[in-house]
C-alpha cells in the first residue's frame, strides 16, 4: 500500500512497530526515500492519534494472523481493540475516506449465488474471524451514523515481496510440493493480486463518497480450473484427484471446509469502477509472480515450478 500511495504521488505516513521492518519493505518494495512514520501499536491511542495528526484520509489494514493455533488467541486481543481505536480516531481527526480492510471471512457465507458488501455481518469461529467480525460490526455501526468508512472485503491476497510468509502463500507452498492436487464438488479459490488490491484501496482516496463497502474477490476458479492453470504457470501437471467432503473433514478445519466448498465469485464491480483499476491483472501473472518470489525466497524447489525459475 506505501509503493502504491508513493506512485500515486501520496503523502504517506505509517504507523509501524519497528523501523527496521520499515526499511526492509521499502527496500523490498523499490520505494527511495525515508516514509514518514511513527513507531508505536494500533492498540495504543496516543500512538495512532500522532500518525493521524493533520492526515487527509486513513488506510487502516493492519491485523494480527497466525497460522499457529497457540497463537491465534492473540487475534482477539489484537484486531478488534485496534481496529476501532483506528477508525475512530481517523473519524475523531476528520479523515475522508477512512478505508477498513475487513476480511471476506465476515459476510461468508454468502447470501446469494456471489459474494456482496450487503451480506450480513456472520461473528463467531475462531479467534481471528471472531475479531475481524467485532470490528466489522464496529465499522457498520459508523457507516449508519453517516462516518466516511469504506469497507473492503478482500478473498485470498496473494503476490511477491511480502516481507513474511503471507497465509495463502504457506497453503500454496504444500500444494505445489504435492504430486496430486484436490478436486471438490463445490467452491475453488478465490485469488486477488495484493499489487492491484493496494492500488484500489489508493484509487478509493478521494473525499465526499460517504460510507461504502466493496468486496475484492479477484479471479473466482473451480477446482478443475485451478488446476489447469496451476499446470500451465508451473509446468508441472500434477494429478487431479476427486476428494470427498469426508475425506477434507480430516486434513482441515471445520471453517476451512465451509470456505473450500462454499466459495463463490465476489461481486467486484463497485470496487474496480469506483477505484479507476477498471480490472484485475491475469490470475497466471500473479501466481507466476508468488511462485517465483517463493523460490528466489528458498521456500520452493525451483524442480516443482520449472516455468517460474
Amino acid at each position: 500500500v506505501l509503493r502504491a500511495l508513493v506512485d500515486a504521488g501520496h503523502e504517506p505516513r505509517a504507523l509501524v512497530r519497528s523501523s527496521d521492518k520499515l526499511d526492509q519493505m521499502r527496500a523490498a518494495q523499490g520505494i527511495d526515500g525515508a516514509i514518514d512514520h511513527v513507531v508505536g501499536d494500533m492498540t495504543d491511542p496516543d500512538s495512532v492519534a500522532e500518525a493521524l495528526r493533520g492526515c487527509d484520509a486513513c488506510i487502516h489494514t493492519a491485523a494480527f494472523t497466525s497460522l499457529d493455533p497457540e497463537q491465534m488467541h492473540l487475534a482477539l486481543e489484537v484486531n478488534a481493540p485496534g481496529a476501532i481505536n483506528v477508525l475512530d480516531t481517523a473519524a475523531a481527526v476528520g479523515c475522508d475516506p477512512i478505508v477498513h480492510l475487513s476480511t471476506m471471512s465476515v459476510i461468508f457465507p454468502p447470501t446469494g449465488d456471489v459474494l456482496s458488501g450487503h451480506d450480513p455481518v456472520q461473528g463467531g469461529g475462531n479467534p481471528y474471524n471472531a475479531s475481524k467480525a467485532i470490528a466489522e460490526e464496529h465499522a457498520r455501526g459508523m457507516q449508519d451514523a453517516g462516518a466516511p468508512v469504506n469497507i473492503i472485503y478482500p478473498a485470498g491476497v496473494t503476490g511477491p515481496t511480502d516481507l513474511g510468509l503471507n497465509v495463502l502463500a504457506a497453503n500454496l507452498i504444500p500444494t505445489l510440493q504435492s504430486e496430486i492436487m484436490m478436486s471438490l464438488a463445490s467452491g475453488g479459490w478465490l485469488l486477488v493480486d495484493v499489487r492491484d488490491l493496494a492500488k484500489a484501496l489508493v484509487g478509493l482516496l478521494q473525499p465526499g463518497r460517504g460510507p461504502q463497502r466493496y468486496v475484492a474477490g479477484g479471479t473466482y476458479m473451480d477446482w478443475d480450473e485451478f488446476h489447469a492453470v496451476v499446470s500451465e504457470v508451473t509446468g508441472c501437471d500434477r494429478a487431479l484427484f476427486p476428494t470427498p467432503r469426508e475425506a477434507l473433514e480430516q486434513m482441515v478445519d471445520a471453517e476451512a471446509v465451509e470456505i473450500m466448498l462454499g466459495i463463490v465469485p465476489g461481486d467486484d464491480a463497485g470496487l474496480l469502477a469506483d477505484s479507476g483499476l477498471g480490472s484485475w491483472r491475469p490470475v497466471e501473472e500473479t501466481l507466476h509472480d508468488t511462485v517465483a518470489w517463493l523460490i528466489v525466497g528458498g521456500l520452493l524447489e525451483a524442480d516443482r515450478a520449472p516455468n517460474c525459475v
